[in-house]
């Protein structure tokens, strides 16, 4: 039968648990993603409340009374859970001393389930290989613990040490848990060297409408400091039972030095009077005076046995010592766990803590560990954008036509180059006329008229030339431009390719030689082409015209024979200086638009050349390192995205969820209590009339009873255990008592 209460569990799962898949989804993303990207401090918050989160909304779909003891080391706790669950829980009571919460639950079959702050989760079905790992578990903590404390560092174990286990989930066959689906939580012990477990415990259980029970030994019952973290907890829960673990065996000396029994045996409410008298703190004194504690004196060992021993049908039970006091505490807490406090309590801390839990969602969702990430992908944007106009930029600087840009500085230095060509030439035309004239007038052989006077001439002419071109060309290079005049966007363009011009224009200018702009110049006269005039001599003797130039000039292949200045004029005459005129002309005209052509060739359109291949690789190079800056910068903004994607979504999830909380405390809040165990009519969520009306209300079960069942019928016992998954590793939604 469905009832009021039933109906806001279904509701509340419904409004609440979706949010842990994008809690889920930005763990992973944060898990996945490297180094400090990551946030190591906010995914150990997101994964303590997913943890959180997770633990509320399976308690209200299974509507489970958590039932919490915590207490001092060797207090009792585990005899107390044997003596809760009616079974023999050795599985808790041999676990290590670690830090962590154990979940005890009912189930058909034993299984155990570690869960990492991690979130990771193994399954165990031996006890000893349970302990076993718990207790390898315990001296790795305690090494982590160890060296955080030598760096001063204030040990978390959700940032320093993941692998930590943060829980331990026992499910075994417990009979009375069965009937009751009550939960039996086992804190670390109290004064403990790792008491950040006690932090983790107010963390999970603020708001938790859960009843917690303190044990005590009666050793330890007037020491003060027993009771200052105790004091610490007393608002986190709606009521609390301190139980004194008595040893009635105990005995005291008598004067006559025989032993009688202690007071613990003979009177243990004088121990209880007497630390309510004397010792109870204030804190503790206002919770009693408020009804949310109460103190029970119980010999825990005693009375465990009982409730695990099977008494004789055929033999009445026999009274045990301890026992009565056990009865009614667990009268009480029975009592407690089934009343309509509870289940208002139940049901409005359900929706605070929810609302708590989405608060600081929201909280990490603003973390500014986020907004400096969110900063960096914005300033990783701003250069991928600049990286991509600069690429852009390459792009059209690669398509621009650098050789015309070049043919143009041609063209440009052309005029120039042409003006003082005509100006040497002329020069340098009147110099070899000169020569000429002297040669005739001195004893020079031929061969000294072309190598000491006409080649050197006409070697100067090349040389000053070629010195004129490349002077001019770097006079246009030096300003900065490689001697260009170019639009203002390509100047543009080169600036965002961080491309400097006059730097390209001196490497070109440095990586040619004017040397290379300097011909060979050869002779502008050969001796078989100048006129002799023959003597009688000759014509007696038939001497040809290349005999006689042999007897003039010497060896014609090398004319060094000397000439008398008589001689010259009377074999050469000015027949000779025409023809030498003649010839000389015709090889200057041709040297000197040669020498211009090879000085262009080689000076200008060599430059140009080589800025125009420096300007191709420099484009290449840039191109490849833009690039590869682009790729990882679009890598490293995408995962960045990737991981604000997430947690923007989680933020917009968030707020869908609190508006649902929201509705449900509008809905649900106000609620009578006697109303909530009411059967409903099925449908959807219910109107404020609707949940106002009242129908018949349904008996009371027991969620814990030392001798009756618990009657069926009553929402919280409408628990189903989870099947016990095969796989070592498994999923958080295969648990009911996360």
């Amino acid at each position: 039968m469905r009832t009021l209460l039933s109906q806001f569990c279904e509701a509340f799962d419904a409004t609440v648990r979706p949010i842990l898949t994008p809690i889920s989804e930005a763990n992973a993303a944060l898990s996945e993603a490297q180094g400090d990207l990551g946030i190591p401090e906010v995914r150990a918050e997101l994964l303590d409340l997913q943890h959180r989160i997770q633990g509320l909304v399976d308690k209200v779909a299974e509507q489970q009374a958590y039932v919490l003891l915590f207490g001092p080391l060797k207090s009792g706790k585990s005899t107390l859970m044997n003596a809760l669950a009616g079974t023999y829980v050795s599985e808790v009571s041999s676990l290590p001393a670690y830090p962590c919460m154990v979940y005890l639950s009912h189930a058909e079959e034993r299984v155990f389930y570690v869960s990492r702050y991690s979130g990771e989760m193994e399954r165990f079905t031996d006890p000893s290989a349970l302990y076993g790992h718990v207790n390898g578990a315990h001296e790795e903590l305690a090494a982590k613990l160890r060296e955080s404390e030598a760096a001063e560092i204030e040990f978390d174990p959700s940032r320093h040490f993941q692998e930590a286990i943060r829980k331990v989930d026992v499910r075994l066959p417990a009979g009375d848990l069965a009937q009751s689906g009550a939960v039996l939580v086992d804190t670390p012990g109290l004064y403990s060297r790792m008491k950040f477990g006690y932090d983790r415990m107010t963390k999970e259980f603020r708001d938790s409408a859960s009843c917690a029970i303190f044990v005590v030994k009666s050793d330890n019952l007037f020491l003060e400091q027993v009771f200052e973290e105790f004091e610490d907890l007393l608002e986190l829960f709606s009521r609390i039972f301190l139980v004194v673990n008595l040893d009635t065996t105990k005995s005291d000396l008598s004067p006559d030095g025989s032993l009688v029994p202690s007071l613990e045996q003979e009177d243990p409410l004088r121990i209880i009077d007497a630390f309510e008298n004397l010792a109870m703190s204030a804190p503790l004194k206002r919770a009693a005076e408020d009804g949310r504690l109460k103190i029970y004196p119980v010999d825990l060992l005693r009375a465990a046995s009982h409730r695990l021993s099977e008494p004789s049908e055929e033999s009445p039970e026999t009274p045990v010592r301890g026992r009565a006091n056990f009865d009614a505490f667990l009268e009480d807490l029975t009592e407690y766990l089934n009343s309509t406090d509870y289940l208002v309590a139940f049901l409005g801390d359900s929706l605070r803590r929810a609302a708590g839990l989405l608060e600081d969602l929201d909280g990490i969702c603003d973390h500014e560990s986020i907004s400096s990430l969110r900063d960096h992908a914005d300033a990783l944007d701003a250069q991928r954008q600049e990286q991509q106009r600069r690429r852009h930029a390459i792009h059209r600087l690669r398509a621009f036509d650098w050789r015309s840009a070049f043919r143009e500085l041609d063209e440009k230095l052309a005029p120039s180059i042409r003006e003082r060509a005509t100006l040497s030439s002329q020069a340098t035309e009147k110099e070899l006329d000169r020569l000429v004239d002297q040669w005739f007038l001195s004893d020079a052989s031929f061969e000294s008229l072309i190598n000491d006077d006409l080649i050197p001439r006409l070697s100067s002419f090349e040389a000053e030339l070629t010195g004129f071109v490349a002077e001019t060309l770097e006079d246009e290079v030096q300003p900065g431009t490689a001697g260009l005049l170019l639009p203002s966007n390509i100047g543009a363009d080169l600036h965002a390719a961080e491309i400097d011009l006059g730097e390209l224009g001196l490497e070109s200018l440095g990586a040619m030689s004017k040397d290379a702009a300097l011909g060979h110049v050869t002779a502008p006269i050969a001796p078989q082409r100048i006129p002799v005039k023959r003597g009688i001599l000759d014509w007696l003797l038939f001497r040809s015209q290349a005999k006689c130039r042999e007897r003039l000039f010497g060896d014609l292949a090398n004319p060094a024979a000397r000439i008398p200045v008589e001689r010259k004029a009377r074999r050469l005459g000015e027949e000779a200086r025409r023809v030498i005129r003649r010839e000389l002309d015709l090889f200057k005209s041709r040297f000197f638009m040669e020498t211009i052509q090879r000085a262009h060739r080689h000076l200008v359109s060599r430059y140009a050349d080589f800025a125009v291949d420096a300007m191709a690789e420099r484009l290449e190079a840039r191109e490849e390192a833009i690039g590869l800056r682009l790729q990882q910068l679009v890598d490293a903004l995408m995962e960045r995205r990737r991981v604000l994607s997430h947690l923007a979504t989680l933020q917009a999830r968030t707020s869908d969820v609190r508006g649902g909380v929201d509705e449900l405390t509008a809905a649900y809040g106000q609620t009578e209590p006697d109303k909530l165990i009411q059967p409903v009519p099925s449908g959807g969520l219910p109107s404020a009339p609707q949940i106002e009306e009242s129908l018949t209300s349904l008996p009371q079960p027991a969620l814990l009873n030392a001798a009756d069942s618990p009657l069926e019928g009553d929402p919280l016992m409408e628990v189903a255990p989870a099947p016990a998954p095969e796989d070592e590793r498994v999923d958080r939604d295969e648990l009911s008592t996360s």
